[in-house]
């Protein structure tokens, strides 16, 4: 009689057992489902950055191709583009990984887009000289007698450019320091050694401008494409401009000089790249190398 009791008990046991079996395997895979759907949206993620990282070396491509005053610093972000592509194609992507390089894809759109306005300008003003000396050339060859009126019309073209022209940044300056414990600077270009960097540039009016606030934006990247300093981004509609620091300028129609300090650690060896916006127009920039 005991043993026949114990046998509904044995039957519920047997019932929970398979019930949490059943959980279990559940539970794996949702687990495992999870897994892929995470790797699928990362793969995608990645395939898009590709995509966008390829459509900017088409940009590239065709620019080198059109400009050859440009052509240098489009090359060299073209190897940046090519290098990221290397990367990129042989890594394994993750969050973080992810992160960075929707970063730099960034990035790269921005140096494309301001290197695009940089060329069409370039292209606008060569028209521009192109018609101004074919309408010259007309007028001269129709008569000699208007050699002087044409002479005195360019002067007072020259003239209504000059003032009329845009502040503008000049004289853009780096100085790689070094701040020792008394507070003195020593100038060096040693990597290890470096922990101040000085920027400087001439903020260059005309007659015409009014006084003003300008902010410009100083972007400096080092050779392995980060952003140095504060790291801060500012959005221009489309365009993010990831910068490291801003200098506000109050202009009253005179030159001035704009100079900022920036303190350095674990600076790495390598070429830098400082360019200077004026909102989203890139309007000067340099380079510096420390070894």
């Amino acid at each position: 009689m005991k043993i026949t009791n114990n046998i509904p008990s044995l039957k519920l046991i047997s019932i929970g057992l398979a019930i949490s079996l059943f959980c279990c395997l559940g539970f794996s895979y949702k687990i495992y489902d999870d897994f892929k759907t995470t790797k699928r949206i990362l793969n995608n993620e990645k395939n898009a950055i590709i995509s966008e990282l390829n459509k900017s070396k088409d940009s590239l491509e065709l620019a080198i191709s059109e400009n050859s005053s440009l052509k240098t610093d489009l090359i060299v972000e073209r190897q940046k583009v090519t290098n990221l592509l290397d990367e990129i194609n042989n890594t394994n992507i993750d969050v973080a990984s992810l992160i960075k390089y929707k970063t730099e894809v960034n990035r790269l759109k921005n140096v494309v887009v301001s290197l695009t306005k940089e060329k069409f300008q370039l292209k606008k003003n060569n028209d521009l000289l192109k018609v101004q000396r074919d309408s010259t050339i007309l007028v001269l060859t129709q008569s000699k007698k208007y050699n002087d009126t044409l002479i005195a019309m360019n002067e007072g073209l020259n003239r209504v450019i000059r003032k009329g022209s845009k502040i503008s940044i000049v004289n853009l300056k780096t100085s790689t320091l070094k701040q020792t414990k008394s507070g003195d600077f020593e100038s060096t270009d040693k990597a290890s050694r470096v922990n101040l960097l000085q920027i400087t540039f001439m903020v260059v009016g005309n007659k015409i401008s009014k006084p003003c606030e300008k902010e410009y934006y100083v972007q400096i990247i080092d050779a392995k494409n980060n952003i140095v300093g504060e790291k801060h981004s500012k959005n221009f509609g489309v365009m993010i401009l990831d910068y490291s620091y801003y200098s506000p300028v109050k202009f009253k129609n005179e030159s001035l000089e704009v100079t900022a300090e920036l303190a350095l650690e674990n600076v790495e060896k390598g070429t830098y790249f400082v360019n200077v916006f004026d909102k989203d127009n890139l309007v000067s920039k340099t380079t510096f190398a420390l070894r």
